[in-house]
């Protein structure tokens, strides 16, 4: 949990279910936000880590992240990820396949991450998507070392409509 301690994240790419949803951003820019421990006190006054806020300037994530709580999950951190390139546009396909070769890695529910619902709002309707994110420490050779992998899934759809999970289940109307 402590490498998410005051962190800021900026996305370089974003791809697939739901990133239309949770990662499209008012200013039509890729989202930029910073990770705010927030802790609780035991019975003793002894503050302890809780969860993590999302701080953003405006236009940078869309309204439905506001007040948002990242919650931790799982202990098992990501490392078969590794000797990734610096990060530029020309790599994007790259690090999309590597990424998605790895789907069994983020899929495991022993995986160290942060797991958040964020609303959003499609045809006039409130649905929700289910964001995680994984902290890869040392996946890029290079200067910035590190690497968030952020997976959206459908929590829940607009009524009435029909919509793949990314765990390929499904859900809608019944026919």
């Amino acid at each position: 949990m402590n490498q998410w301690i005051n962190k800021s994240v900026a996305l370089n790419d974003a791809w697939g279910p739901g990133a239309d949803h949770s990662l499209t951003t008012p200013l039509k820019v890729l989202p930029q936000f910073a990770m705010r421990l927030r802790c609780v006190r035991d019975h003793a006054g002894k503050s302890q880590p809780a969860h993590f806020s999302v701080d953003f300037s405006s236009g940078y994530l869309d309204d439905g992240w506001q007040g948002v709580n990242f919650v931790p999950m799982g202990s098992q951190p990501i490392t078969a990820i590794t000797n990734l390139p610096p990060w530029d546009a020309g790599q994007k396909d790259h690090y999309r396949r590597v990424i998605d070769a790895h789907a069994n890695d983020f899929a495991d529910s022993r995986a160290a991450r942060l797991e958040a619902i964020i609303p959003y709002v499609a045809q006039g309707v409130v649905g929700y998507n289910r964001l995680t994110l994984f902290y890869l420490a040392k996946a890029v050779n290079g200067a910035i070392p590190d690497l968030v992998v952020v997976k959206v899934a459908s929590h829940l759809t607009p009524v009435g409509k029909m919509q793949g999970r990314q765990d390929g289940t499904g859900h809608g109307p019944p026919g």
